[in-house]
């Protein structure tokens, strides 16, 4: 008997373990689907495991982490779980790749200095304590031409270091800095693919930049950008 309550212990313990969050607010339909399990539909107290990939269907939902951290997700966003380690309520590290959509987050400061980070196609943004917005994929309207994708990264609070993923890293190392625009790199020379993937732009508050296949501008906010149907439910759920 002994042993059956120590096994059951250990499994509780285990499944606990896997857990990073809960959902606290959910306006419309979402789920997750755990690597190798079954979609399962989210409600408001539903927990989230490490490897979940979250999807909302309608509306936006918003979870909040261990460590008390917050993320909302707007409709048609896909979040994957990709590293969640906690000791307590203390976040030691987490990592998600937006793979469309957009996704808002208040990252509570961790005492350690616990990374949070949020990755696109396009771009990496890591913070430590901070409030920020990500668009997985924005169309971005360019002075000649028919404009361009890219990801877009705008700091409502405090600092967030952004950089480009190693894939754009090598479009950005191929193209040319465009007269007049605003770039991250110093002087109109090109670097090499291993300096883009180290360097990055420390976005301070009301700042944003837009990262694309060779576009890497950095700007002042555009608060009219943010007063969509995301920006709208999160200033009515704060």
């Amino acid at each position: 008997m002994n042993r059956l309550v120590a096994l059951a212990a250990l499994t509780v313990s285990a499944l606990a373990m896997g857990e990073v969050g809960k959902v606290v607010k959910l306006d419309g339909s979402a789920s997750r689907a755990p690597k190798g399990g079954s979609v399962e539909a989210l409600k408001e107290g539903s927990t989230i495991e490490l490897g979940d990939t979250v999807e909302v269907k309608a509306g936006a939902l918003k979870l909040e982490l261990t460590d008390g951290s917050v993320i909302a997700l707007s409709e048609k966003s896909v979040l994957e779980i990709t590293e969640a380690e906690f000791e307590g309520q203390e976040r030691k590290a987490f990592s998600g790749f937006l793979k469309s959509g957009s996704l808002w987050t208040k990252v509570k400061k961790a005492l350690g200095g616990g990374k949070f980070e949020v990755t696109t196609d396009r771009a990496v943004a890591g913070v430590r304590g901070t409030i920020f917005r990500i668009d997985a994929d924005t169309f971005v309207k360019a002075a000649k031409g028919k404009g361009r994708k890219a990801s877009i990264v705008r700091v409502v609070e405090g600092v967030v270091a952004v950089k480009p993923t190693k894939q754009i890293a090598k479009t950005l190392t191929r193209a040319r800095p465009k007269k007049g625009a605003r770039v991250a790199v110093a002087g109109p020379t090109e670097i090499s693919q291993d300096e883009w993937e180290t360097r990055f732009v420390e976005l301070q508050k009301g700042t944003q930049i837009a990262v694309g296949d060779d576009l890497f501008e950095q700007a002042q906010l555009d608060e009219a950008a943010q007063r969509d149907a995301f920006g709208a439910w999160l200033e009515k759920n704060p």
